[in-house]
């Protein structure tokens, strides 16, 4: 349970910082020269992630809790996209595009701060015994 939990606050991170970046690039629309950014998985974190859940992890301490280590250090990055020109300017950010990324994004959000609250919720009536 707390696996999936530790997962999803991984994603709830990676949403809000994605949230400041595109938020960042509707800001700088009329900066000349500014180019736009996104956050992306690191493929390497991908990887050495896949490589952690095949193997078991070791309890060193008979308090310490089993699973999950909790960090998730390079998990992802944000990225200067230095590809494209939207205008004569040098300024790539396309407003449209923009605000449907942040929709987006903000749709994947709010579907995690539910799975979140459904799994804590599972887990007080765990705790409650099943009573309400």
């Amino acid at each position: 349970m707390f696996r999936l939990v530790d997962r999803l606050s991984v994603g709830l991170s990676k949403a809000s910082l994605r949230q400041t970046v595109l938020s960042n690039n509707l800001a700088n629309f009329n900066t000349p020269g500014f180019k736009r950014s996104d956050v992306v998985d690191n493929p390497s974190f991908t990887s050495e992630l896949g490589k952690a859940q095949g193997a078991s992890l070791r309890r060193t301490h008979s308090r310490h809790l089993p699973g999950f280590s909790g960090r998730m250090d390079g998990a992802f990055s944000v990225v200067e996209d230095r590809s494209t020109t939207m205008r004569t300017d040098g300024n790539n950010v396309d407003v449209d595009r923009e605000r449907v990324l942040l929709l987006e994004n903000q749709l994947y959000y709010d579907s995690l701060i539910d799975a979140v609250s459904r799994k804590l919720s599972q887990l007080r009536t765990v705790i409650g015994e099943g009573r309400r």
